[in-house]
């Protein structure tokens, strides 16, 4: 039920857990903070407690432990204050009346870094200008996040988080003007692995009608649990994890990233097959939840985020053919080096070359295959790219950069004018791709057929 304060004039509401108070923003209202669970460590998430009185819900809560790193502060900005105690999400509504389509969205950030809360996800326009309803989640991040070992009894405790905070808007968003009979998982990079996880996750099904993946590097999507268990040994011995800090387990987790056996990973604090969370891989079984729509794509210059970036110059051009190598395991790095050079029909130098597999073989390739393997299976399946240039000459259409075009917030004077303010054009563009992935909210499709959409451009093959 939701009321208006007599005392305040702000918007309250009530939720299972008690009384909430928000704020007034220029296209509706919004309420940051909310407890949807409790944080455990290595364990599923918990209840949240309840309340008495009316919660103030006007700041962000606490984000995930995780390290403070260029690229964190790039794509996020300045570090937030974190702690165990971060199972929190935002809502924003255009107002508290009605049964409006609800966004789920799930932050990106290599499942170790990034926060609901970053000026790049707020949801306050996206909401007002596709009349929805826009949720944004803080789930657990890193090895406290991610870890599997038997002997902490599975893992994917992120995953439950997301789990969990998806019950909660079943249980509660009526109040805030939504209808949880019509959601959709949206995110991007590691929050798109999450979507494409949550299909194959038992506990998560019938929670979400949708899904919307944006450039999920998908051989991150799911790994064995031998290398979970490995990396968790190496870390420590799981059940003394239970002690340490906080810090210093996201500390040690940015350590064991510098020793030979795990350099040039992620390391083994992801996502994993484990029969009580994710007992089948969605790479492997592309049609699990048929049911569910599936809006997927990338942008155009995905490999410059990996590889040319001003967290991560550019390598050396000696080196290029050594992590083409790695790129494309199985085939000669000279030979795909002379490949692109003829494709790109022009003088290019190796590290552009670089950036053009790495496009390919990180997001595209895998992400094009599933999703035709989707589609043949019998799922509705829509595909998109965009070219926009956002985050400029070097960058262009970078990684991420489609986010703050889908926020409305590429001129946040932050992380989202970084990723997609810094070249012309941006308000057309959003122009063009937020009905889209609105329509997809709304009715399941974005509104083409067959062709994937392209924005920035036309519509053609991509």
């Amino acid at each position: 039920m939701a009321r208006r304060s007599a005392a305040t004039g702000r918007p309250t509401v009530e939720t299972a857990a008690g009384s909430l108070s928000g704020v007034r923003d220029p296209g509706g209202v919004t309420f940051r903070g909310i407890p949807y669970a409790r944080a455990e460590r290595f364990a599923p998430p918990a209840p949240a407690e309840p309340w008495t009185g009316v919660r103030e819900a006007a700041q962000t809560g606490l984000a995930a432990p995780q390290p403070d790193r260029p690229v964190a502060r790039f794509t996020h900005g300045p570090m937030p204050l974190t702690g165990e105690d971060c199972l929190n999400l935002n809502v924003y509504a255009p107002s508290l009346e009605g049964d409006r389509p609800v966004m789920v969205w799930l932050h990106g950030g290599g499942f170790v870094m990034g926060h609901a809360g970053a000026s790049l996800y707020h949801g306050a326009r996206l909401a007002a200008v596709g009349d929805i309803v826009v949720v944004t989640v803080n789930y657990r991040l890193g090895s406290l996040g991610w870890l599997c070992h038997r002997a902490l009894g599975g893992g994917n405790w992120g995953l439950r988080d997301q789990i969990a905070a998806l019950e909660w808007v079943r249980e509660n968003i009526a109040s805030f003007g939504g209808d949880p009979g019509r959601v959709t998982v949206a995110g991007q990079s590691a929050g798109a692995l999450c979507a494409v996880d949550l299909l194959a996750a038992p506990s998560a099904r019938g929670l979400f009608a949708r899904a919307i993946v944006q450039s999920p590097p998908l051989g991150d999507a799911i790994q064995p649990a031998d290398v979970a268990e490995r990396w968790a040994d190496a870390l420590a011995h799981p059940p003394g994890l239970r002690s340490l800090a906080p810090e210093r387990i996201v500390a040690r987790h940015e350590e064991l990233l510098e020793h030979p056996q795990w350099r040039g990973t992620r390391g083994g604090a992801l996502p994993t097959l484990d029969p009580g969370s994710l007992p089948v891989s969605p790479l492997d079984e592309p049609g699990v939840s048929p049911e569910v729509d599936v809006l997927i794509g990338h942008t155009a210059d995905e490999g410059t985020f990996f590889f040319d970036a001003p967290w991560r110059p550019a390598p050396p051009a000696p080196r290029v053919p050594d992590i083409v190598a790695h790129l494309c395991p199985g085939q000669d790095p000279h030979e795909v080096l002379d490949r692109y050079y003829e494709r790109s029909g022009e003088r290019s130098d190796d590290v552009a070359l670089l950036v053009a597999i790495a496009t390919d073989a990180i997001v595209v390739t895998p992400t094009t295959r599933w999703a035709i393997a989707r589609a043949a299976a019998g799922a509705r399946v829509y595909r998109y790219r965009v070219d926009h240039p956002g985050a400029g000459p070097q960058l262009r259409a970078t990684h991420t950069t489609e986010v703050p075009l889908l926020f409305g917030t590429w001129d946040d004077g932050g992380p989202g004018e970084r990723l997609g303010g810094m070249a012309p054009g941006a308000e057309r563009v959003a122009a063009e791709l937020v009905p889209a992935w609105v329509e997809f909210v709304r009715s399941g499709s974005p509104g083409w057929e067959g062709d994937p959409g392209v924005f920035g451009g036309t519509l053609t093959n991509a």
